[in-house]
């Protein structure tokens, strides 16, 4: 074989340099460029430095299902404690409810010291269809007597109309059979508010035509027959019936009491009727 002759020798040294220009070109484009040189300098250290790295990758390949499921214990963990607050969350809304019903009902007797009352729990609601009425549980042994009227912080509920022991009956003043002596806050003008059952409207009749009814008037108990204190927040006009033709105009009421949300009322056992017996002397 003929050895290679100077200017050959000369190009395939030229040919080498460009080729190694060439690749440390690339190198550097690809940022490799100082790995390349580190692994020069020491290229046992880049060995190692590859191989721990794989090593890495396959410990962490072997180790992740254990850590999924400490993940998946730790997330019902955390659920089971979030179940938890809402539920201490749920009880405190709860109490604030109750207290507010209270304090509510302590506003009501404050605004009225001279009569006398006593806290009732509404435990049930009467399915008869023909009376509107709920259950309480107070009776005779709290010193509940037919006839005392109910009301919540809201306005009057209604009248006790059977007792027992330790439980009354209250008939509700949208009952049928309920009529209640009334006065208006604006006009002042007076009726006999009368319930309408089941269905039907709760209205004030008998009210005078000279008097101007406007809607949103305020609907009080008038305290006329004894049977109800005055003054006492029935509900609202919401509509006024005026015929010109006719004697009297009529109005009808929106209570201010949601019947089907009570839990608790006040049974009023005392207060002083409107003496009204001058008039009924010959």
């Amino acid at each position: 074989m003929n050895a290679p002759t100077p200017q050959r020798l000369r190009w395939i040294i030229i040919g080498t340099l460009v080729a190694i220009a060439i690749f440390l070109s690339i190198l550097d484009s690809s940022g490799n460029l100082d790995s390349f040189f580190a692994f020069v300098r020491n290229p046992m250290t880049t060995i190692l430095s590859w191989t721990s790295t794989q090593a890495n990758d396959l410990n962490d390949a072997v180790d992740g299902p254990a850590s999924l499921e400490e993940a998946r214990l730790e997330i019902e963990a955390l659920q089971t404690r979030i179940d938890e607050l809402e539920l201490e969350n749920e009880t405190l809304r709860e109490v604030q409810g109750d207290y507010q019903i209270l304090l509510d009902l302590v506003n009501r007797a404050r605004q009225t010291p001279e009569i006398s009352r006593i806290t009732a729990s509404v435990i049930g609601y009467d399915t008869s269809p023909s009376v509107r009425s709920l259950i309480i549980d107070r009776g005779t042994e709290d010193g509940i007597v037919v006839g005392m009227p109910v009301e919540s912080s809201r306005g009057l509920v209604g009248r006790v109309f059977r007792t027992t022991a330790n439980a009354s009956q209250v008939a509700l003043i949208t009952d049928n059979a309920s009529t209640i002596p009334v006065r208006l806050g604006t006009s002042r003008a007076t009726g006999v508010l009368t319930g309408g059952g089941i269905g039907g409207e709760t209205t004030i009749d008998w009210i005078d035509q000279g008097f101007q009814i406007e809607r949103g008037e305020i609907v009080l108990t008038s305290g006329l027959g004894g049977n109800f204190p005055a003054d006492m927040i029935i509900g609202r006009v919401s509509e006024v019936d005026r015929n010109d033709a006719e004697l009297f105009q009529q109005s009808v009421v929106q209570p201010a009491v949601d019947f089907d949300s009570l839990e608790l009322v006040f049974v009023i056992t005392g207060f002083q009727p409107v003496d009204t017996s001058i008039f009924e002397s010959p």
